[in-house]
């Protein structure tokens, strides 16, 4: 500008052009599309939807690089997305990156069961892909009822976590755990436990050459042994279950009849059975012959009707 007179004033200004890279990413399953925004110096220039037809990428192209000389601000925002935060990083150099991570929460119920006597309390933990997260005790003052809740549906890297839970071990019970996290856990403990069972032969008066045993469980016969002086009228009934859902199990004893003896058994479970037979005694009382008796009466009733024919004899 100017002129000879007034001299001249060369001015430069300086130009460029940009193209600014937009990416979607999502943490969570993808919604249908999104909406970006471009700002230049704070105020919109441009907007974009951006959906898998797309690959979720757009470039802001040929944009001005200054404004009088000053470089352009750009910047994007997203419009929100329902349960999804938005996360922008990036620059005009680099491009821009919009992540949206899900916010969705998730509950998972867990629920308590015995089969057999409960204990004071159990520990139970959840578990994300297999990693322990937290833990809960449950007792009765909760109805053995536990709810793990505002756990993250989705993980850092998009999918779906699978949550699970377990028990720490309860002494003397065995667990089972059923369920999945959208319809809540039940994890059931059944008591266990073994028991072994003597029994002992004692005899009062000569011993036979062997007894049979009977061991019975509820009443019905579950085993039986022969017990004999070689194995010294002794044995157990060892390794038998304490337990048949969650109820103790009642065992018993019986013995095979022998004739000319009496038996009777004593002890329980704990301490062992004991069946004592004794030797039955014969009864003392005499025995006489009927035929007998019947002689007589006939020998005297012949004498009698005799005595008196002679009576008559006599008299005449």
């Amino acid at each position: 500008t100017g002129d000879a007179a007034n001299g001249f004033t060369i001015t430069n200004t300086i130009t460029g052009k940009v193209n600014i890279p937009v990416t979607k990413v999502w943490v969570g399953p993808e919604a249908t599309s999104a909406k970006v925004t471009l700002y230049a110096d704070g105020v919109e220039k441009d907007s974009v939807t951006l959906n898998a037809a797309n690959n979720w990428v757009h470039v802001f192209s040929n944009l001005d690089k200054y404004n009088n000389g000053t470089e352009i601000v750009y910047t994007v925002t997203e419009e929100p997305i329902s349960n999804y935060d938005s996360a922008i990083t990036g620059d005009v150099a680099t491009g821009f990156t919009v992540t949206n991570t899900n916010t969705e929460k998730v509950a998972v119920d867990v629920t308590k069961n015995w089969v057999g006597p409960a204990t004071d309390s159990v520990t139970i933990k959840l578990l994300a892909d297999g990693a322990e997260v937290e833990s809960a005790v449950i007792t009765a003052a909760e109805n053995w009822m536990h709810t793990f809740s505002n756990l993250p549906k989705y993980a850092a890297d998009g999918h779906e976590i699978v949550y699970t839970v377990d028990e720490y071990d309860v002494p003397s019970y065995v667990k089972a755990i059923e369920g999945t996290s959208s319809t809540g856990f039940t994890v059931t403990n059944t008591i266990t436990g073994k028991v072994d069972i003597p029994v002992t032969k004692v005899w009062v008066g000569p011993a036979t050459d062997s007894v049979t045993v009977n061991l019975y469980a509820d009443g019905v016969k579950v085993d039986t042994v022969q017990l004999t002086a070689a194995n010294q009228w002794k044995h157990t009934f060892a390794n038998l279950d304490k337990y048949e859902n969650g109820r103790e199990i009642v065992y018993t004893v019986d013995e095979v009849l022998i004739p000319g003896y009496k038996t009777k058994i004593t002890g329980d479970v704990q301490t062992g059975f004991t069946i004592t037979n004794s030797k039955e005694t014969p009864k003392t009382a005499d025995h006489v012959n009927p035929m007998a008796y019947a002689s007589i009466f006939v020998i005297s009733l012949m004498a009698a009707i005799i005595t008196m024919i002679e009576k008559k004899k006599f008299a005449r």
